[in-house]
């Protein structure tokens, strides 16, 4: 008797857990860069005008079917499910199970259909002919009177079909048609920012160039989209570069047309934390007038420090560290000295190969003022510890634990990495050459004598 009371409890506890949750499944047919098949599906949410995953799903190897339980947070709103560029909407309920098979820009939804999903399976269907240009391999390939005649036959049914969204669910329709507004206009969009060609300027229909200039960037939720911040960079990239035949970026070309205020500085932002410009300092100079929150001027003014000291003649960014018995080190410590920093790890092979040629280069300028710091990125200290005594490593030695300025400020992605600094703690060079490079030692010696460099 106790254990079928038990058994019944266990039973309405995952019952129980059931409700709270749902289970989305299927098939999701998408070819890499490398032409292997994808072998996992993100469910994800838009975050700041690009997606955000929140549930990886790996393909079972038997079928390649993938399956994830979508918690109780992301419900009963739109949510995406799909990989890369190519994500579809969704919208689940407590205790719903939806099995989608989708790939090549097309989507079947099956299992627990409700109202909501049934739009999104409507509205693919209806825009099928338009996204086998853009999300098929060789879709830019096919000839672009078709594409033409797709979106002019499509125009009408699709401002009608977003108009009489009304499943009853308030939030969702207005949801929906804000979003199916703009994912069409993005569908409209990639496949000539793909590489299907339209022809000559002259070429491009009235209807098309109309679409170009129709957009005032006037809509601050377009950030709210999950493609937000492609849609607006692939149409630059479209109207200005490819129709217009504009030099320079497309990103610089857009800045100046969108009026939202809000909007215009969150791109500008996202463009600069990208890294997408040819001059970051100028992009960032140019641009920090648009900002309209206090934080978004303070990460406009950290990521113009850092590529200011990216640049020989910049000024370095301080950092503390830990050595070995735990004594904090600050780079500022060697103002009036030159500075060279090793970037390592106990575990990186090259970083090693280094160590030889490194402590002779350090015996070299002993009795000068020259400073040599090894910035380990371990996060195993007693392993890093352990190897810097028994090697008896040369020069001051600390701990970073793969964290702070050196990873955050510096940018090290890659070991090994060094830098050099002169005496004034201006950047001399931000990727120096490596102890094995006879060019290293010279660069240090004409440091020392005060002479500029043109090494980066």
């Amino acid at each position: 008797m106790k254990k079928t009371l038990i058994f019944s409890a266990m039973i309405a506890i995952s019952a129980s857990s059931w409700s709270q949750t749902a289970v989305i499944k299927g098939k999701f047919h998408k070819l890499l860069p490398n032409g292997k098949e994808t072998q996992e599906v993100f469910f994800s949410k838009p975050e700041d005008g690009e997606i955000e995953v929140i549930l990886p799903m790996v393909k079972s190897r038997q079928d390649q079917i993938f399956r994830g339980e979508v918690k109780k947070e992301d419900l009963n709103t739109i949510r995406y499910v799909g990989v890369f560029d190519e994500q579809y909407a969704v919208y689940l309920k407590a205790g719903e199970e939806l099995n989608v098979d989708a790939g090549d820009g097309q989507i079947v939804y099956s299992g627990n259909i409700n109202k909501e999903n049934q739009v999104f399976a409507d509205w693919y269907k209806m825009i099928k002919p338009l996204r086998n240009y853009g999300y098929t391999k060789n879709g830019y390939t096919l000839p672009s009177d078709g594409y033409l005649r797709i979106i002019d036959s499509l125009k009408a049914p699709v401002e009608q079909f977003i108009k009489n969204i009304n499943t009853g669910n308030t939030a969702f329709d207005k949801q929906a048609k804000h979003f199916l507004t703009y994912s069409y206009r993005y569908d409209v969009i990639i496949p000539t920012a793909s590489g299907l060609n339209i022809g000559k300027k002259d070429e491009y229909p009235e209807s098309l160039v109309k679409f170009y200039n129709d957009e005032k960037w006037t809509d601050a939720n377009i950030w709210n989209l999950p493609m937000g911040y492609h849609y607006m960079l692939y149409f630059a990239f479209v109207k200005h570069i490819i129709y217009n035949s504009k030099q320079g970026m497309a990103a610089d070309i857009l800045i100046p047309e969108i009026s939202n205020k809000e909007l215009k500085a969150k791109f500008i932002v996202a463009q600069a934390e990208r890294g997408a410009n040819m001059n970051l300092i100028q992009y960032l100079e140019r641009n920090e007038q648009y900002m309209q929150t206090n934080q978004q001027r303070d990460k406009m003014k950290v990521m113009l420090k850092r590529a200011r000291m990216q640049e020989p003649g910049g000024d370095w960014i301080d950092f503390s560290y830990p050595d070995a018995a735990g004594k904090m080190h600050k780079l500022s410590d060697n103002l009036g000295k030159v500075v060279f920093i090793d970037v390592w790890a106990t575990w990186c092979a090259p970083c090693l190969k280094e160590q030889p040629a490194l402590e002779e280069l350090e015996k070299s300028f002993a009795g000068k003022d020259v400073v040599f710091l090894s910035l380990s990125i371990d996060t195993d200290k007693a392993k890093w510890q352990k190897m810097v005594e028994e090697k008896k490593l040369s020069g001051l030695h600390l701990f970073t634990n793969n964290k702070g300025s050196v990873v955050s400020d510096y940018e090290v992605t890659e070991i090994p990495r060094f830098i050099l600094f002169d005496k004034n703690g201006k950047t001399v060079s931000i990727d120096a050459p490596r102890p094995t490079d006879a060019k290293l030692k010279a660069l240090i010696e004409s440091t020392l004598k005060g002479e500029k460099s043109t090494t980066k």
